[in-house]
């Protein structure tokens, strides 16, 4: 009885808003109840819809539980709104069992839009879209305008989160503990990109008479926008086209964007135990098992080495829970200006390289532990000619990178320990960690080097008392 007058007393009081104006603030509990069981359902309906793929499947999309005490592959923090989901093994799996085989056709990729939503694809040709804001604009066409249409991705569509804890959805605020990071950076391009862009389909695509029509005269505001760029920054991989142009060794030249339903919903852990693969003579993105599965282990794919922490932050809006050799720090191109001495005689030279080589795609200046990537050995060796050895450079480096935070190491592990860390949200949490990690893999670099020069210094010392 006390319920439904509870229910009743609830409706009136909307009403009364409704009709004399103001903003229902939903119960943070509620929404959050009401969020996840929408998620359930649309995972059980994607569960079901997987079959299309594979008629006997031994996997499904599960929630995450973490029991107390156990210890997470990555750092995600507990106050989400949103629950979290997994690709957990049916029955025992053995190694080298293909798990799901996803075919071009039914992946969100360019080649589905153009088919399914021809006459706006048409329109973001016309306005000279890249191939990952076609994807970001066709799946809000997807999610919020043709909800009662049919088409091959409902249910995955469906089944997305609602939102991200990746570059867009850093709060100024929450960007402060970033300082020093090459996060830092990346996030503040990322927003202005985004920004930048979705201003510009503000004043055009997203005023096109196609669009109107199809959604019934609703804008398509920020936060919609965010959300789409975000799903599709998470969950793409890159591609083999098979319609782009062929090499002299018969391989397609062009890679494109797609994401691969369900394959998304794997996550990723340092021990892998599948791998997906693209198969081009079949068009399809693949997912195999690597090693023995057991029944009711979560299914996991690897990591991409060349992704460092901030990357991972940046993008997927997670981190590795720990470091380890092969974690890395990214290198900024103003870093490497900044180690150029003025007195240097080669500085104009150096200054223009730096410059030239930023215009170059696809450019990796990563360090970790136990190595560097070859594009940021091929600049340091250049950077330290005719001033200091390549160990030095790269000490002087490390050193100048470590300056860039404003706290230290201890400071840090007092931080994380005090109140006003527990009281930090999610991503200002995940922010302070991944400061915290570079710092700790930084000065882990820098003793190496320091170890490595004094043992080169000592060797020297002895072959000279030799002589």
């Amino acid at each position: 009885m006390k319920q439904r007058i509870l229910l009743i007393v609830v409706v009136l009081l909307v009403a009364v808003i409704f009709v004399f104006g103001g903003e229902v603030k939903p119960i943070e509990p509620n929404e959050k109840e009401t969020l996840n069981e929408h998620r359930r359902r649309s995972i059980n309906r994607l569960n079901k819809w997987s079959r299309f793929y594979v008629k006997n499947p031994v996997f499904a999309v599960q929630k995450k539980v973490i029991k107390e005490g156990e210890e997470q592959e990555i750092l995600k923090e507990d106050d989400k709104k949103e629950d979290e989901y997994g690709v957990f093994a049916n029955a025992k799996i053995e190694r080298g069992i293909e798990l799901l085989e996803v075919k071009w056709t039914s992946c969100l990729s360019v080649d589905t839009i153009r088919v399914e939503q021809g006459e706006l694809f048409e329109r973001m040709v016309h306005y000279g879209l890249a191939q990952e804001d076609v994807l970001a604009v066709g799946l809000i066409m997807y999610k919020h305008c043709m909800a009662k249409e049919t088409f091959n991705l409902k249910e995955w569509v469906a089944s997305l989160p609602t939102r991200y804890d990746s570059s867009l959805y850093f709060s100024e605020q929450e960007m402060e503990y970033l300082a020093g990071s090459p996060a830092f950076v990346d996030i503040m391009v990322e927003k202005e990109v985004a920004t930048k862009l979705y201003d510009q389909l503000s004043q055009s695509l997203f005023k096109d008479q196609v669009i109107l029509e199809k959604c019934a005269g609703q804008p398509i505001d920020w936060d919609t926008f965010r959300w789409a760029h975000s799903t599709i920054t998470a969950r793409k991989i890159y591609v083999t086209d098979p319609d782009s142009a062929v090499s002299s060794d018969g391989k397609q030249l062009k890679l494109s964007p797609v994401v691969p339903p369900i394959i998304d919903y794997f996550n990723h852990a340092t021990d892998p135990s599948a791998e997906i693969d693209y198969n081009e003579v079949l068009g399809s993105v693949d997912v195999k098992a690597i090693r023995d599965i057991k029944k009711g282990e979560e299914i996991f794919v690897s990591y991409d080495y060349h992704y460092c922490g901030s990357d991972l932050l940046v993008d997927y809006g997670y981190l590795p829970n720990k470091i380890d050799e092969k974690s890395c720090v990214n290198v900024l191109m103003e870093e490497l200006l900044e180690t150029i001495s003025l007195d240097d005689p080669i500085k104009d030279d150096k200054y223009y390289l730096v410059n030239k080589l930023f215009e170059t795609k696809d450019i990796k200046l990563k360090i970790s532990m136990d190595s560097l990537t070859e594009d940021l050995l091929k600049i340091s060796k250049y950077m330290a000619y005719k001033q200091e050895s390549l160990l030095e450079y790269l000490k002087r480096l490390v050193s100048l990178k470590i300056g860039h935070y404003p706290t230290s190491i201890i400071q840090d592990k007092e931080f994380l320990v005090s109140q006003e860390y527990k009281q930090l949200s999610a991503r200002s949490k995940l922010a302070f960690n991944l400061v915290l990690q570079e710092k700790q893999i930084l000065s882990n670099v820098y003793t190496k080097l320091q170890e490595n020069i004094e043992a080169i210094d000592s060797r020297d010392r002895k072959v000279k008392d030799e002589l």
